[in-house]
């Protein structure tokens, strides 16, 4: 039990340093607030103890977000080797939903190869101009993604149901 106390009380200590690091970098950049930042990022889980480029680690977060959200739009777009279920949901998308998915991968696709190119050489104010970017149309960004989940889920429901009725002998 105390090595448990002992784990939470560093890692309480490590989140209290990053949000005190954090705020620093939002003082000198312009982020957005921490509990922003994190909820949508979980840049929580950033070890401060380990890192002098913490500005690195935010887009690092961010990046990987962004890189499992862009691979899940391709398994949309170009469902070679996708599970089963993603073939019920595709097929009842209308045009306007693979409007809004090519239109969310090309915004998305764009930050990859601006992060891809920050990989090369560190620069602070260019990884922060990046992390305030994303910041800025992610509002935009989760809006269309929280309409094409609940066409996702509408779509499977729907097949669901029809699957139910049918028979696969």
């Amino acid at each position: 039990m105390v090595e448990g106390n002992k784990i939470n009380k560093t890692k309480e200590g490590n989140l209290a340093k990053l949000k005190e690091n954090y705020s620093l970098l939002c003082k000198k950049y312009g982020f957005p607030s921490f509990l922003f930042i994190n909820e949508n990022f979980e840049i929580e889980n950033i070890n401060i103890t380990e890192t002098d480029l913490l500005i690195k680690q935010i887009r690092k977060h961010i990046t990987e977000k962004i890189f499992f959200i862009l691979r899940t739009l391709e398994t949309f777009l170009n469902p070679q080797n996708a599970p089963l279920f993603v073939f019920d949901i595709i097929k009842l998308f209308s045009e306007s939903d693979k409007d809004l998915i090519e239109e969310i991968y090309k915004k998305l696709g764009r930050y990859e190869i601006e992060a891809f190119s920050l990989e090369s050489s560190y620069d602070e104010k260019k990884e922060a101009e990046f992390i305030k970017q994303v910041c800025a149309d992610w509002k935009e960004i989760s809006k269309d993604l929280n309409k094409l989940a609940s066409v996702m889920r509408e779509n499977y429901s729907k097949d669901s149901k029809k699957q139910a009725k049918s028979y696969f002998g």
